[in-house]
Protein backbone atom coordinates (compact mmCIF):
# COMPACT_ATOMS: atom_id res chain seq x y z
CA UNK A 1 0.00 0.00 0.00
CA UNK A 2 2.45 2.54 0.91
CA UNK A 3 4.77 2.03 -2.22
CA UNK A 4 1.52 3.03 -4.23
CA UNK A 5 0.76 5.87 -2.19
CA UNK A 6 3.85 7.32 -2.78
CA UNK A 7 3.89 6.29 -6.26
CA UNK A 8 0.89 8.59 -7.32
CA UNK A 9 2.86 12.20 -7.87
CA UNK A 10 5.07 10.45 -10.27
CA UNK A 11 2.13 9.38 -12.11
CA UNK A 12 0.25 12.41 -12.19
CA UNK A 13 2.81 14.93 -13.34
CA UNK A 14 3.97 12.34 -16.18
CA UNK A 15 0.19 12.03 -17.04
CA UNK A 16 0.08 16.07 -17.42
CA UNK A 17 3.06 16.57 -19.11
CA UNK A 18 1.76 13.02 -21.90
CA UNK A 19 -1.84 13.07 -21.66
CA UNK A 20 -3.62 9.38 -22.83
CA UNK A 21 -4.94 9.70 -26.43
CA UNK A 22 -8.56 8.43 -26.16
CA UNK A 23 -8.60 4.98 -28.01
CA UNK A 24 -11.33 2.67 -29.28
CA UNK A 25 -13.03 0.17 -26.75
CA UNK A 26 -13.13 -2.30 -29.13
CA UNK A 27 -16.62 -3.31 -31.83
CA UNK A 28 -19.72 -2.22 -31.28
CA UNK A 29 -19.82 0.24 -28.86
CA UNK A 30 -18.52 3.80 -29.12
CA UNK A 31 -14.70 4.90 -27.80
CA UNK A 32 -15.01 6.45 -24.18
CA UNK A 33 -12.91 9.49 -24.28
CA UNK A 34 -9.73 8.28 -21.57
CA UNK A 35 -9.89 9.92 -18.11
CA UNK A 36 -6.98 12.61 -18.40
CA UNK A 37 -5.19 14.08 -15.45
CA UNK A 38 -5.35 17.83 -15.05
CA UNK A 39 -3.46 19.81 -12.37
CA UNK A 40 -6.58 22.52 -11.71
CA UNK A 41 -10.16 21.36 -10.80
CA UNK A 42 -12.19 24.16 -12.52
CA UNK A 43 -16.47 25.61 -11.42
CA UNK A 44 -18.43 28.46 -11.83
CA UNK A 45 -20.49 27.97 -8.96
CA UNK A 46 -22.84 30.49 -9.63
CA UNK A 47 -24.69 30.98 -12.80
CA UNK A 48 -23.58 34.69 -14.08
CA UNK A 49 -26.64 36.83 -15.48
CA UNK A 50 -25.96 39.44 -17.26
CA UNK A 51 -27.23 43.06 -16.51
CA UNK A 52 -27.09 45.92 -18.96
CA UNK A 53 -24.62 48.27 -17.82
CA UNK A 54 -25.12 52.42 -17.73
CA UNK A 55 -22.72 52.31 -20.87
CA UNK A 56 -25.09 50.44 -23.10
CA UNK A 57 -23.46 47.44 -22.77
CA UNK A 58 -24.24 43.44 -21.14
CA UNK A 59 -21.69 43.26 -18.71
CA UNK A 60 -20.90 39.30 -17.06
CA UNK A 61 -19.14 39.69 -13.48
CA UNK A 62 -18.94 36.07 -11.95
CA UNK A 63 -15.96 33.66 -10.61
CA UNK A 64 -14.01 30.65 -12.04
CA UNK A 65 -13.38 28.61 -8.86
CA UNK A 66 -9.54 26.74 -9.00
CA UNK A 67 -8.52 23.64 -7.40
CA UNK A 68 -4.82 23.17 -7.39
CA UNK A 69 -4.95 18.90 -7.01
CA UNK A 70 -0.73 18.69 -7.48
CA UNK A 71 1.79 18.88 -4.84
CA UNK A 72 3.50 22.06 -6.91
CA UNK A 73 2.66 25.38 -7.05
CA UNK A 74 1.18 25.85 -10.43
CA UNK A 75 1.56 28.98 -12.86
CA UNK A 76 -1.45 30.43 -14.44
CA UNK A 77 -0.08 32.20 -17.92
CA UNK A 78 -3.44 32.39 -20.15
CA UNK A 79 -7.12 31.97 -18.89
CA UNK A 80 -9.66 31.96 -22.14
CA UNK A 81 -13.45 32.11 -22.13
CA UNK A 82 -15.22 30.46 -24.85
CA UNK A 83 -18.11 30.76 -26.23
CA UNK A 84 -17.87 27.23 -28.36
CA UNK A 85 -14.78 27.57 -30.16
CA UNK A 86 -14.77 30.91 -30.68
CA UNK A 87 -12.92 33.17 -27.62
CA UNK A 88 -14.51 35.18 -25.94
CA UNK A 89 -12.17 36.79 -23.56
CA UNK A 90 -8.17 36.29 -23.33
CA UNK A 91 -6.29 36.89 -20.15
CA UNK A 92 -2.75 36.74 -20.55
CA UNK A 93 -0.26 36.31 -17.74
CA UNK A 94 -0.32 40.04 -16.25
CA UNK A 95 -3.93 40.39 -16.51
CA UNK A 96 -4.29 36.90 -14.86
CA UNK A 97 -2.17 37.72 -11.94
CA UNK A 98 -4.00 41.24 -11.52
CA UNK A 99 -7.44 38.72 -11.07
CA UNK A 100 -6.41 35.68 -9.51
CA UNK A 101 -7.52 35.86 -5.80
CA UNK A 102 -6.28 33.19 -3.17
CA UNK A 103 -6.47 33.11 0.80
CA UNK A 104 -2.56 32.70 1.38
CA UNK A 105 0.08 32.55 -0.89
CA UNK A 106 3.69 32.45 -0.43
CA UNK A 107 3.78 35.00 -3.20
CA UNK A 108 3.03 38.86 -3.29
CA UNK A 109 -0.35 39.84 -4.55
CA UNK A 110 -0.79 40.26 -8.10
CA UNK A 111 0.78 36.98 -8.41
CA UNK A 112 -0.19 34.19 -11.40
CA UNK A 113 0.74 31.17 -8.97
CA UNK A 114 -1.73 29.54 -7.28
CA UNK A 115 -0.16 27.06 -4.34
CA UNK A 116 -0.27 23.57 -3.86
CA UNK A 117 -3.14 22.59 -3.18
CA UNK A 118 -4.54 25.56 -2.86
CA UNK A 119 -7.87 27.54 -4.04
CA UNK A 120 -8.51 30.09 -5.53
CA UNK A 121 -10.98 32.88 -7.70
CA UNK A 122 -10.27 34.08 -11.13
CA UNK A 123 -12.60 37.11 -10.99
CA UNK A 124 -14.22 37.71 -14.65
CA UNK A 125 -15.71 40.27 -16.43
CA UNK A 126 -17.20 40.46 -19.48
CA UNK A 127 -18.81 42.82 -21.80
CA UNK A 128 -20.71 42.64 -25.05
CA UNK A 129 -21.82 45.48 -27.00
CA UNK A 130 -25.73 43.67 -27.72
CA UNK A 131 -27.83 41.49 -26.10
CA UNK A 132 -27.88 38.94 -28.95
CA UNK A 133 -23.80 38.66 -28.29
CA UNK A 134 -24.08 37.39 -25.10
CA UNK A 135 -23.16 33.65 -25.31
CA UNK A 136 -25.92 30.95 -24.15
CA UNK A 137 -23.11 28.78 -22.64
CA UNK A 138 -19.19 29.06 -21.93
CA UNK A 139 -16.29 27.52 -20.83
CA UNK A 140 -13.00 27.82 -19.83
CA UNK A 141 -8.94 27.23 -21.04
CA UNK A 142 -6.39 27.64 -18.96
CA UNK A 143 -2.64 27.31 -19.70
CA UNK A 144 -1.15 26.18 -16.88
CA UNK A 145 2.74 25.64 -15.83
CA UNK A 146 3.89 23.27 -12.47
CA UNK A 147 7.03 24.16 -10.91
CA UNK A 148 9.56 21.74 -11.64
CA UNK A 149 8.48 20.27 -14.93
CA UNK A 150 10.08 21.57 -18.01
CA UNK A 151 7.09 22.65 -20.35
CA UNK A 152 3.59 23.66 -19.78
CA UNK A 153 1.21 20.83 -20.33
CA UNK A 154 -1.36 20.85 -23.08
CA UNK A 155 -4.40 23.54 -22.00
CA UNK A 156 -7.32 22.04 -19.94
CA UNK A 157 -10.65 23.27 -20.35
CA UNK A 158 -13.11 23.28 -17.72
CA UNK A 159 -15.62 25.39 -15.89
CA UNK A 160 -18.45 24.78 -18.44
CA UNK A 161 -21.46 27.22 -17.30
CA UNK A 162 -25.01 28.61 -18.84
CA UNK A 163 -25.67 32.17 -18.74
CA UNK A 164 -28.96 33.20 -17.45
CA UNK A 165 -31.22 35.40 -19.36
CA UNK A 166 -30.25 38.82 -18.56
CA UNK A 167 -31.38 40.15 -15.17
CA UNK A 168 -35.50 41.16 -15.17
CA UNK A 169 -34.95 43.13 -11.64
CA UNK A 170 -36.23 46.84 -12.27
CA UNK A 171 -36.14 49.13 -9.48
CA UNK A 172 -36.98 52.47 -8.67
CA UNK A 173 -34.19 55.05 -6.78
CA UNK A 174 -32.96 54.50 -3.52
CA UNK A 175 -32.32 58.13 -3.54
CA UNK A 176 -33.91 61.10 -4.47
CA UNK A 177 -31.79 63.95 -6.10
CA UNK A 178 -28.50 64.70 -8.00
CA UNK A 179 -24.88 63.78 -8.52
CA UNK A 180 -25.32 60.94 -6.20
CA UNK A 181 -21.85 58.97 -6.57
CA UNK A 182 -21.86 54.87 -7.26
CA UNK A 183 -18.81 54.21 -5.64
CA UNK A 184 -16.88 50.64 -5.57
CA UNK A 185 -20.00 49.21 -8.12
CA UNK A 186 -19.81 46.85 -11.01
CA UNK A 187 -17.57 45.43 -12.59
CA UNK A 188 -13.91 46.32 -11.96
CA UNK A 189 -13.75 47.23 -8.57
CA UNK A 190 -12.13 45.22 -5.48
CA UNK A 191 -14.19 45.94 -2.32
CA UNK A 192 -17.64 44.75 -3.11
CA UNK A 193 -17.15 42.87 -6.77
CA UNK A 194 -14.46 40.66 -4.84
CA UNK A 195 -15.23 39.77 -1.49
CA UNK A 196 -15.61 36.72 -1.25
CA UNK A 197 -16.21 35.31 2.48
CA UNK A 198 -16.89 32.10 4.09
CA UNK A 199 -19.52 31.47 6.12
CA UNK A 200 -21.00 28.38 7.78
CA UNK A 201 -18.75 25.92 5.16
CA UNK A 202 -19.99 28.16 1.95
CA UNK A 203 -17.94 29.95 0.13
CA UNK A 204 -20.12 33.74 -0.79
CA UNK A 205 -19.93 36.84 -2.60
CA UNK A 206 -23.21 38.78 -1.14
CA UNK A 207 -21.72 42.43 -2.81
CA UNK A 208 -21.19 40.91 -6.02
CA UNK A 209 -23.07 43.86 -7.53
CA UNK A 210 -23.11 46.08 -4.48
CA UNK A 211 -23.00 50.34 -4.60
CA UNK A 212 -21.71 52.11 -1.84
CA UNK A 213 -24.03 55.32 -3.01
CA UNK A 214 -22.32 59.35 -1.77
CA UNK A 215 -22.67 62.30 -2.75
CA UNK A 216 -21.23 65.19 -4.35
CA UNK A 217 -21.85 68.76 -4.91
CA UNK A 218 -21.04 71.00 -8.28
CA UNK A 219 -17.35 71.29 -6.93
CA UNK A 220 -17.42 67.34 -7.29
CA UNK A 221 -16.68 67.72 -2.91
CA UNK A 222 -18.06 64.57 -1.25
CA UNK A 223 -17.74 66.43 2.15
CA UNK A 224 -17.61 70.47 3.40
CA UNK A 225 -16.34 70.51 6.78
CA UNK A 226 -13.78 68.55 8.60
CA UNK A 227 -13.75 65.16 7.35
CA UNK A 228 -13.60 63.60 11.14
CA UNK A 229 -17.44 65.10 11.58
CA UNK A 230 -20.17 62.90 9.61
CA UNK A 231 -22.76 65.71 9.58
CA UNK A 232 -19.62 67.16 6.93
CA UNK A 233 -20.63 64.32 4.52
CA UNK A 234 -23.46 65.52 1.80
CA UNK A 235 -25.34 62.06 1.74
CA UNK A 236 -25.46 61.81 5.31
CA UNK A 237 -28.92 62.19 6.81
CA UNK A 238 -30.61 61.83 3.49
CA UNK A 239 -34.07 59.52 3.09
CA UNK A 240 -33.42 56.22 1.83
CA UNK A 241 -36.77 54.58 -0.33
CA UNK A 242 -38.34 51.68 -0.75
CA UNK A 243 -36.79 50.64 -4.76
CA UNK A 244 -39.87 48.47 -5.02
CA UNK A 245 -43.36 47.09 -3.07
CA UNK A 246 -42.43 44.22 -1.28
CA UNK A 247 -42.21 42.74 2.84
CA UNK A 248 -39.82 43.90 5.12
CA UNK A 249 -37.22 40.48 6.03
CA UNK A 250 -35.26 41.81 8.85
CA UNK A 251 -33.99 45.24 10.30
CA UNK A 252 -31.45 46.69 12.75
CA UNK A 253 -31.27 49.52 14.61
CA UNK A 254 -29.39 51.41 17.49
CA UNK A 255 -25.98 51.58 16.72
CA UNK A 256 -24.18 54.60 16.76
CA UNK A 257 -22.39 56.16 13.67
CA UNK A 258 -18.56 54.24 13.13
CA UNK A 259 -16.05 57.45 13.14
CA UNK A 260 -14.99 58.33 10.02
CA UNK A 261 -11.49 58.07 8.48
CA UNK A 262 -11.08 54.73 9.07
CA UNK A 263 -13.10 50.89 9.03
CA UNK A 264 -13.68 50.63 13.04
CA UNK A 265 -11.77 47.66 14.73
CA UNK A 266 -13.28 44.94 16.67
CA UNK A 267 -16.71 44.92 14.74
CA UNK A 268 -19.00 41.73 15.83
CA UNK A 269 -19.99 39.99 12.59
CA UNK A 270 -23.27 40.88 13.80
CA UNK A 271 -22.84 44.47 13.52
CA UNK A 272 -20.77 44.89 10.23
CA UNK A 273 -23.97 46.02 8.25
CA UNK A 274 -24.39 48.51 10.54
CA UNK A 275 -28.38 50.05 10.90
CA UNK A 276 -30.07 48.73 7.63
CA UNK A 277 -33.31 47.24 6.29
CA UNK A 278 -33.49 43.99 4.09
CA UNK A 279 -36.76 43.53 2.20
CA UNK A 280 -38.49 40.72 0.48
CA UNK A 281 -39.05 41.29 -3.50
CA UNK A 282 -40.21 37.79 -3.64
CA UNK A 283 -38.59 35.07 -6.03
CA UNK A 284 -36.23 34.45 -3.57
CA UNK A 285 -34.52 38.13 -3.67
CA UNK A 286 -33.91 40.55 -1.25
CA UNK A 287 -32.27 43.45 -0.99
CA UNK A 288 -29.89 45.51 1.62
CA UNK A 289 -29.58 48.72 2.87
CA UNK A 290 -26.59 49.47 5.17
CA UNK A 291 -24.91 51.46 7.88
CA UNK A 292 -28.66 53.77 8.56
CA UNK A 293 -27.87 56.90 10.86
CA UNK A 294 -28.97 55.73 14.36
CA UNK A 295 -32.39 55.41 15.34
CA UNK A 296 -33.74 56.31 11.68
CA UNK A 297 -35.17 53.13 10.72
CA UNK A 298 -38.93 53.45 9.98
CA UNK A 299 -40.24 49.60 9.66
CA UNK A 300 -40.49 46.56 11.28
CA UNK A 301 -39.93 42.63 10.26
CA UNK A 302 -43.10 41.77 8.54
CA UNK A 303 -44.29 45.16 7.68
CA UNK A 304 -45.60 45.89 3.71
CA UNK A 305 -43.92 48.37 1.78
CA UNK A 306 -44.56 50.20 -1.37
CA UNK A 307 -41.69 51.49 -3.88
CA UNK A 308 -41.28 55.27 -2.55
CA UNK A 309 -41.46 54.75 1.18
CA UNK A 310 -38.89 56.06 3.51
CA UNK A 311 -37.04 53.33 5.25
CA UNK A 312 -34.53 55.14 7.06
CA UNK A 313 -31.41 57.72 6.91
CA UNK A 314 -28.31 57.29 5.47
CA UNK A 315 -25.69 57.25 8.05
CA UNK A 316 -22.00 55.69 9.10
CA UNK A 317 -22.78 52.70 11.16
CA UNK A 318 -21.69 49.39 11.10
CA UNK A 319 -18.32 48.45 9.09
CA UNK A 320 -18.07 52.03 7.76
CA UNK A 321 -15.17 54.41 7.33
CA UNK A 322 -17.70 57.55 6.13
CA UNK A 323 -21.11 58.46 5.18
CA UNK A 324 -22.71 56.58 2.78
CA UNK A 325 -25.40 53.72 1.87
CA UNK A 326 -24.79 50.85 0.76
CA UNK A 327 -27.38 49.01 -1.47
CA UNK A 328 -27.04 45.58 -3.13
CA UNK A 329 -29.12 42.69 -4.17
CA UNK A 330 -29.23 38.72 -3.04
CA UNK A 331 -30.41 35.00 -3.32
CA UNK A 332 -31.29 35.01 0.21
CA UNK A 333 -31.92 36.82 3.34
CA UNK A 334 -28.88 36.89 4.86
CA UNK A 335 -26.70 39.94 3.91
CA UNK A 336 -23.74 37.56 4.33
CA UNK A 337 -25.05 34.23 3.70
CA UNK A 338 -26.32 34.93 -0.15
CA UNK A 339 -24.69 35.62 -2.92
CA UNK A 340 -25.25 38.78 -5.10
CA UNK A 341 -27.46 39.22 -8.09
CA UNK A 342 -27.69 41.79 -10.50
CA UNK A 343 -30.85 44.76 -10.75
CA UNK A 344 -31.57 47.76 -12.72
CA UNK A 345 -33.05 51.11 -12.22
CA UNK A 346 -35.79 51.87 -14.24
CA UNK A 347 -34.59 55.22 -14.83
CA UNK A 348 -31.76 58.01 -14.17
CA UNK A 349 -29.29 60.40 -15.84
CA UNK A 350 -25.62 60.61 -15.97
CA UNK A 351 -22.62 62.14 -18.10
CA UNK A 352 -20.11 62.03 -15.82
CA UNK A 353 -17.69 59.56 -13.58
CA UNK A 354 -14.97 59.92 -11.05
CA UNK A 355 -11.57 59.20 -12.45
CA UNK A 356 -10.37 56.33 -10.41
CA UNK A 357 -11.09 55.04 -6.96
CA UNK A 358 -7.65 56.06 -5.73
CA UNK A 359 -9.16 59.70 -6.44
CA UNK A 360 -12.04 58.51 -4.99
CA UNK A 361 -10.55 57.33 -1.59
CA UNK A 362 -8.23 60.74 -1.48
CA UNK A 363 -11.85 62.80 -1.93
CA UNK A 364 -13.93 60.99 0.85
CA UNK A 365 -10.64 61.42 3.27
CA UNK A 366 -10.12 65.07 2.53
CA UNK A 367 -13.01 66.83 0.91
CA UNK A 368 -11.11 67.72 -2.44
CA UNK A 369 -13.03 67.69 -5.71
CA UNK A 370 -13.28 64.54 -7.15
CA UNK A 371 -11.95 64.66 -10.60
CA UNK A 372 -14.48 63.71 -12.99
CA UNK A 373 -14.67 62.82 -16.72
CA UNK A 374 -17.11 63.05 -19.24
CA UNK A 375 -19.07 59.33 -20.37
CA UNK A 376 -20.20 58.60 -23.66
CA UNK A 377 -24.05 58.64 -25.03
CA UNK A 378 -27.11 60.29 -23.67
CA UNK A 379 -27.66 61.46 -20.23
CA UNK A 380 -30.53 59.85 -19.96
CA UNK A 381 -30.28 55.74 -19.10
CA UNK A 382 -33.06 53.70 -18.99
CA UNK A 383 -33.22 49.86 -17.35
CA UNK A 384 -29.53 49.95 -16.78
CA UNK A 385 -27.23 49.70 -13.75
CA UNK A 386 -24.50 52.30 -12.53
CA UNK A 387 -21.05 51.58 -13.47
CA UNK A 388 -18.68 52.17 -10.83
CA UNK A 389 -18.17 55.84 -10.28
CA UNK A 390 -20.90 57.16 -12.24
CA UNK A 391 -22.33 60.16 -11.45
CA UNK A 392 -26.14 59.91 -11.18
CA UNK A 393 -29.17 61.86 -10.81
CA UNK A 394 -32.37 60.10 -9.82
CA UNK A 395 -35.69 61.27 -10.42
Amino acid sequence: MSSLRFAIPFLVLGALVNPVVAGDRGSGSAPLPEPVLTPLVLEVANRPIPVLGSDGRYHVAYELQLTNVTPLAATIQKVEVLDGEHVVQTLDLDQVASRLAVTARSSPPGSPLLGARQFGLVHLHLVFDREFDVPRRITHRLTVALAGVSAPGPPQTGGETRLAQPTDIVFDPPLKGDRFLAADGCCDSIRHVRAALGFNSGLYLSQRFAIDWERIDAQGRILVGSPANVTSYLIYGLPIYAVANARVSSTLDGLSDSPPGQLPAGLPITQVDGNHVVLDLGDGRFVLYAHMKKDSVRVRPGQRVRRGDVLGLVGSSGNSSEPHMHFHVMDGPSPLTSNGVPYTFRSFRSSQKGVSTAAFDHAALTGDPLPLEPVEGSSLRRWSLPLDLWVVDFP
